[in-house]
């Protein structure tokens, strides 16, 4: 079946309602939910908040563990034409206030009092062939989502629903997408990775999968026919570990990221028949900006190529410039879109990268880039070559003060059975990478580190050394 996408003026989920009613939109733990179902719910929270006192371009502030509601207030925004603003329930109280004013939120909301679900069924819907197409405002701002800063108060980055749009139809150039398939929405919805599996699901016409309950992920699997994941390395080596088989189980695409990828497990996956693509993305270019197959060098791996509606370049210096329809609109703070500084619309990400080709390879973040008597060395390449040995699951590394070379490198490590031989671990790096970039330590990830998100905490760990 062909899929034929809503045109960019129109509401995405009103479209599937009108095209694909019985189809399901969202598949929870208790039975699925059509697009026709969705879309009356979408009403239904549309007409709460406006009694609420919601009006077109305020800025609605929602705090919620629970990603149904959120998926629907998202809509809800996108529809008349408020300001979506997910934020972390895990803020600080001071954090939240601080984020609160920066928006200038007209209302704060939970999940407290929307109740569509129980109002809907009470209701009867109009019946399809009564649905209007609802046309929307493409290029005014559609949603805040907070940068992931773990101090100070997080900036604002301004979508709108025209960047999320070709930021979904650039994503399945690569990353095919149809009618049947599954994708688990496993990130969180205040990131923009989460938003972006919604808006891919609703243009393509395919199903989200949406466990509320904390289940494993081998056991999601096997509830629920998955074509599609999103993982970080961890998450893969823990499913093969399962002994599970992807392919078996309907397994058909993994999107992985975090900046680094193990190049056995990629190939482990590869040979069950399953696709593994690496990428590279930020808030504001609305998710993934580069995706493909992963190329794995001397100095680790790539994240594939450029996709559609986006541009890539690198400065002399090697920091990553981007551009293109994905770009957000800019910061926003004290009631303004601040537009992004650059020359021709180009951004800069603060990301160093490399060509292989028309692959990109990222080395991390300029910023964090270590100077240790008077070499450069970039804990990426550090973190790349430690995930190849079998025994290491993850790996970070940060800086440490020493009086003599200005910095060293300390690498912290997961390992496969809680154990680490550290000099044989160190003599073996010497083989892969300069002498001057092997670790001065390695140690082991501590025990009450939680695993959350899509990305290492690196400020949690430099804080540990310090």
């Amino acid at each position: 079946m062909k899929t034929i996408f809503p045109e960019l003026q129109y509401c995405p989920l009103r479209y599937r309602a009108i095209h694909q009613s019985s189809c399901t939109a969202i598949q929870l733990e208790e039975g699925g939910v059509t697009f026709r179902q969705l879309d009356a719910w979408v009403d239904e929270c549309c007409r709460i908040y406006r009694d609420k006192g919601m009006r077109a371009g305020r800025r609605l502030l929602f705090v919620t563990h629970k990603p149904l509601d959120t998926v629907v207030v998202a809509l809800a925004c996108l529809r008349s034409q408020w300001v979506f603003c997910p934020v972390n329930p895990a803020f600080p109280e001071a954090q939240m206030s601080g984020y609160r004013d920066r928006i200038g939120a007209a209302q704060v909301a939970d999940s407290a009092g929307i109740d569509f679900h129980r109002r809907i069924a009470l209701m009867r819907p109009l019946p399809e062939s009564r649905l209007q197409p609802i046309k929307i405002h493409a290029e005014a701002v559609y949603d805040l989502i907070a940068t992931s800063g773990t101090t100070g108060i997080p900036k604002a980055v301004a979508h709108s629903y025209k960047n999320h749009y070709f930021s979904a139809l650039g994503s399945m150039h690569t990353l095919p997408l149809t009618y049947g398939d599954t994708w688990l929405l496993s990130l969180p919805l205040f990131h923009v990775g989460g938003l972006a599996i919604v808006m891919r699901c609703l243009l393509a016409g395919t199903t989200m999968v949406l466990f509320e309950r904390r289940l494993s992920l081998d056991d999601m699997l096997t509830r629920q026919r998955l074509t599609h994941l999103s993982l970080v390395n961890t998450q893969l080596f823990r499913l093969l570990q399962s002994g599970l088989s992807l392919y078996d189980l309907g397994v058909r695409y993994i999107l992985l990221g975090g900046g680094v990828a193990s190049p056995r497990l990629v190939e482990a996956v590869k040979a069950e028949g399953v696709t593994v693509l690496t990428t590279y993305g930020l808030t504001e270019m609305a998710s993934q900006v580069c995706t493909g197959e992963p190329l794995f060098t001397g100095s680790g791996v790539t994240s594939g190529a450029v996709l559609p509606w986006r541009e890539v370049r690198l400065t002399e210096e090697g920091e990553i410039q981007v551009r293109g329809d994905t770009l957000a609109k800019g910061y926003f703070q004290q009631g303004e879109v601040t537009p992004f500084a650059g020359t021709r619309g180009w951004f800069n990400t603060g990301d160093k990268g490399r060509w292989h080709g028309d692959q990109l390879q990222v080395f991390g973040r300029m910023d964090n880039m270590l100077i240790s008597g008077g070499e450069n060395i970039h804990p990426e390449e550090i973190e790349q070559a430690l995930l190849t040995f079998p025994e290491i699951v993850q790996a970070v590394v940060v800086a440490m003060t020493d009086p003599e070379y200005g910095q060293r490198p300390v690498a912290y490590v997961q390992t496969v059975d809680g154990t680490l031989n550290e000099p044989f671990t160190k003599e073996r790096l010497a083989g892969k990478i300069a002498k001057f970039k092997v670790p001065v330590h390695i140690r082991l990830f501590p025990e009450q580190v939680a695993e959350s998100g899509i990305k290492i905490n690196r400020r949690f760990f430099q804080a540990l050394l310090e």
